[in-house]
């Protein structure tokens, strides 16, 4: 009994112990996200002061805290509003939260659920909500809060109903090992529309002894709903499947989506990474298998290579196209040829942390095109164009024109120095050439050329919509590129 006794003090004094860790990480998280609002507020007003628009002052503070913490933007976003929410409309959330009594997790879940509520609402509800909060689970305290508002306001329901609404989306955002994953929120009854079709198709379109399970037939059906076929495929294998395919088999859409390869990759000679935009990199075998249907677009020109130094094999070319693009150079948008190279170079928007893929992103002029005197200003060419989304091409001019506290610097080899109003920096380097030029090649397991591989499943047909791009682009490189990338690599 002696030891039974003890295992029991011992296991009090550790969840004793355990829920004061809790608190205390509450009251540092509560800290911290002050800290972000109260930076917010800082930069601003600053900025507001220097002429920047009202809708976009302080955006950059995300990316500030994202460089200076080694944070997403989003997160960084993300706990910026949640502060914001938490000065303007939750003062007894704050209260519970900045003593350590609930967690982030349970803050999250109060705004979430009390974000469209009126004012006369909140008075009446939130400090109710925040008292519940401190002993409920956060699944527990959105399922009572909800409750609650409906009883407190049901004529509101239906105004709080459309603001929800007008808040859906769909997003992706990159997984391990090759995968996606889907978010999104929907109204109510679309939601369960989308979900009862894929139950319907997982179902009714393939035999007893398809292999998938019923979540991956699911998956599947989604899929092939978006890439135009409508209808899941048996695999079973059997001619004789009831659920067989009548007549010609749907084709699915060409994919919408930007893979970087390398010659030697896509013929089977290496099995070096594919860059896929927005995503980062897949293996070599999902790239061939995508290549099998796609749309090729062969980019062998180029007056430079990803460091800006004419190519071995390619001088005599380069100054061919110098003459060629003179005049295009002294207008301010890229020609098409100009355009494809630089976004394939950068691969994604080159800000620090931003995964916005180079084909959905403005391309920048790193040094400033000059309208007035375009032969005295920075030219319209590949090395002097960098991929930058549309919130970080706003603040790269802000900071040129001096409005922000920010420095946007440019190295050689491409490299881009975003250095914050505190002196915070961080370097970014081109996405693309990192896996189109990789300075260790890896070789092919499969020895004599490329593998036949198996067809893809559903899921990773080439017709599904990866990444809302808005090109197909697949990158080639002559030999001599590559052997001159790298021997600039094995000097460094």
């Amino acid at each position: 009994m002696g030891d039974i006794a003890d295992d029991m003090a011992t296991a009090q004094a550790v969840i004793a112990r355990l829920q004061a860790v809790h608190s205390d990480i509450a009251v540092l998280q509560a800290e911290e996200m002050a800290l972000m609002t109260a930076l917010y507020h800082l930069r601003r007003e600053q900025q507001l002061e220097c002429g920047v628009a009202y809708l976009d002052a302080g955006e950059s503070t995300a990316t500030e805290i994202g460089i200076a913490l080694k944070v997403s933007q989003r997160s960084a976003d993300d706990l910026i509003e949640l502060g914001l929410g938490l000065e303007n409309r939750y003062p007894a959330t704050r209260e519970a939260f900045e003593e350590g009594h609930i967690d982030l997790a349970r803050v999250r879940a109060i705004s979430k659920v009390l974000t469209n509520a009126s004012d006369d609402v909140l008075d009446k509800l939130e400090s109710k909500v925040a008292a519940y909060a401190e002993k409920a689970e956060p699944a527990r305290v959105r399922r009572n809060a909800n409750r609650w508002i409906k009883e407190a306001d049901p004529e509101g329901q239906a105004e709080r109903r459309k603001a929800a609404e007008a808040e859906r989306y769909v997003n992706i955002t990159a997984a391990d090992n090759g995968t996606t994953v889907l978010d999104a929120v929907l109204p109510a009854a679309g939601g369960q529309a989308v979900f009862e079709r894929l139950r319907e198709m997982a179902l009714g379109q393939v035999c007893g002894k398809d292999p998938r399970t019923i979540s991956q037939r699911r998956a599947d059906a989604l899929v092939a709903l978006a890439d135009g076929t409508g209808r899941l495929v048996c695999q079973c294998g059997r001619d004789d499947c009831p659920r067989a395919v009548v007549g010609e088999a749907p084709v699915a859409r060409k994919a919408l989506v930007q893979v970087g390869v390398s010659a030697e990759t896509l013929a089977g000679l290496q099995d070096n990474p594919a860059l896929l935009a927005g995503f980062g990199a897949i293996d070599a075998d999902l790239a061939r298998q995508i290549a099998r249907h796609a749309r090729f677009e062969i980019i062998t020109e180029s007056t430079s290579t990803a460091n800006g130094a004419p190519t071995a094999d390619g001088v005599e070319k380069a100054d061919a196209v110098e003459k060629t693009d003179s005049a295009v150079e002294l207008r301010y948008r890229p020609s098409a040829r100009i355009a494809r190279r630089a976004r394939a170079i950068d691969g994604s928007c080159r800000a620090p942390g931003c995964q916005v893929p180079a084909a959905a992103s403005d391309l920048d002029h790193q040094d400033r095109f000059d309208h007035g005197d375009p032969q005295a200003g920075g030219r319209t060419t590949e090395a002097n164009l960098g991929a930058r989304c549309r919130r970080h091409h706003r603040l790269k001019t802000l900071a040129d024109n001096h409005r922000n506290g920010w420095q946007v610097i440019h190295h050689s080899d491409r490299r881009v120095e975003w250095r914050t109003p505190t002196g915070e920096s961080a370097i970014t380097t081109p996405e693309g050439p990192d896996y189109l030029f990789p300075a260790t090649p890896v070789p092919p397991v499969t020895v004599g050329g490329v593998p036949d591989a198996e067809p893809l499943a559903a899921v990773l047909d080439p017709g599904v919509a990866v990444m809302d791009l808005t090109e197909i682009m697949m990158v080639y490189s002559t030999p001599g590129q590559r052997r001159a990338v790298r021997r600039g690599r094995s000097k460094m």
